[in-house]
């Protein structure tokens, strides 16, 4: 996945890299064409990723136009299933995770109280590899809920992150005079703070 450049600061505080480089949903030169703020995801989009233009609101990228579509709500409605078939849940969400991060996410079914995000909140050695702990999700915001039926016992897909930006309580220096800084909340990183190998190989002596 291609990290939008909106997506390494606080929402709405834009740099010159997010507002002169290219554009995050595709490679248009923004320094030659319009662009604007998307009035949902808060993200920088070029006139030719713009889904829908509004006087008072600004903006809005494909990928939030076409959530908007499905969002929570307006529900699309589906057949009950026949038989050999079951209901899947196919949702969008935004998590607050309690490592400091804003993710959304995909997945088949209602939200998780973990999701791993990062080793912010350190991690653990497992078979000889680093394993970072997941995150609790502080707060949740549904994007889209859609459903389909499908032949009854197909696999239901793991969560995926489709996208990750800080949240305001990262570290920030003032950008205009009068605008206040912040120092964080969260270090970059956190090591291993656990060995499980190390605890299997106590119990075996």
């Amino acid at each position: 996945m291609i990290e939008h450049p909106c997506l390494r600061h606080a929402p709405g505080r834009h740099t010159e890299r997010c507002r002169t480089g290219e554009c995050g949903f595709c490679d248009t030169n923004l320094s030659e064409v319009a662009s604007g703020e998307c009035r949902t995801c808060l993200l920088i989009v070029c006139e030719r990723c713009d889904s829908g233009y509004d006087p008072d609101l600004g903006p809005i990228c494909t990928p939030c136009a076409n959530t908007a579509a499905h969002a929570t709500g307006h529900r699309i409605a589906v057949p009950e299933p026949a038989d050999g078939q079951e209901q899947f849940r196919l949702c969008v969400f935004k998590f607050w995770l309690t490592c400091g991060h804003l993710v959304t996410v995909t997945l088949t079914g209602w939200y998780p109280e973990v999701v791993a995000c990062c080793d912010r909140l350190g991690g653990t050695i497992r078979c000889g590899e680093y394993v970072a702990y997941a995150s609790h999700v502080d707060y949740v915001n549904v994007l889209s809920e859609r459903y389909e039926n499908r032949p009854a016992g197909s696999p239901r897909e793991p969560y995926r992150l489709i996208g990750r930006q800080h949240r305001i309580d990262d570290p920030r220096p003032a950008q205009h005079p009068g605008d206040e800084g912040s120092a964080g909340r969260y270090p970059a990183h956190v090591g291993a703070t656990f060995n499980l190998d190390h605890a299997r190989a106590n119990r075996n002596h």
